[in-house]
C-alpha cells in the first residue's frame, strides 16, 4: 500500500494531467465541482480522484483495468492488491469496483483535509487556489 500511496502522491502533485484542457488544468474547482454550489464536497473530490487515477491505470481506455495494466504501474509485487480490487473475480477492475472500495476511497480522500483549510467540509475557490500554489511549489 505504501507504493500505491507514493504513486498517488506523485500524480496528485504533478501538473501535467492530460485529462483536462490547459485552460482548466490550474482550476481545481472547475475540474471537480459537479454541482452549482461553487464548492467541492469531499465526495466530489474523492470521485474525481478515483476517476483520474482509474484513467491512468486503464491503458487504452477500455473501461477496465487488467492485471497487465496494473503491473505496468505497480509491478508484479502488488498483484494481491489487484486481486482484492477485482471483487467480481473476472480479472478486470472496473471504475465501479474502484469507487466501491473503502481503502481506495480513504487513500484518495487523504489530501482533502489539507486542502480544506477552514475545515468546513468543502473546498472553496480560495482554498483551491491556495492548494494549486502549494502544489506548484513542489514541482521544479
Amino acid at each position: 500500500m505504501k507504493h500505491l500511496a507514493a504513486t498517488v502522491f506523485c500524480i496528485i502533485l504533478s501538473t501535467g494531467c492530460s485529462l483536462v484542457t490547459p485552460a482548466k488544468q490550474n482550476d481545481l474547482l472547475a475540474r471537480v465541482d459537479q454541482s452549482p454550489s461553487g464548492r467541492i464536497s469531499k465526495e466530489e473530490f474523492v470521485d474525481w480522484n478515483i476517476q483520474r487515477m482509474f484513467k491512468l491505470y486503464d491503458r487504452g481506455g477500455k473501461g477496465y483495468v487488467t492485471l497487465q495494466d496494473w503491473q505496468a504501474l505497480e509491478g508484479p509485487s502488488r498483484d494481491a492488491q489487484f486481486k482484492r480490487l477485482d471483487v467480481n473475480h473476472n480479472d478486470k477492475v472496473t471504475l465501479e469496483e474502484a469507487r466501491a472500495n473503502p481503502k481506495v476511497r480513504a487513500l484518495l480522500a487523504s489530501t482533502f483535509p489539507d486542502i480544506d483549510t477552514n475545515h468546513d467540509g468543502f473546498i472553496d475557490r480560495q482554498e483551491a487556489v491556495a492548494y494549486h500554489a502549494k502544489r506548484e511549489s513542489f514541482v521544479p
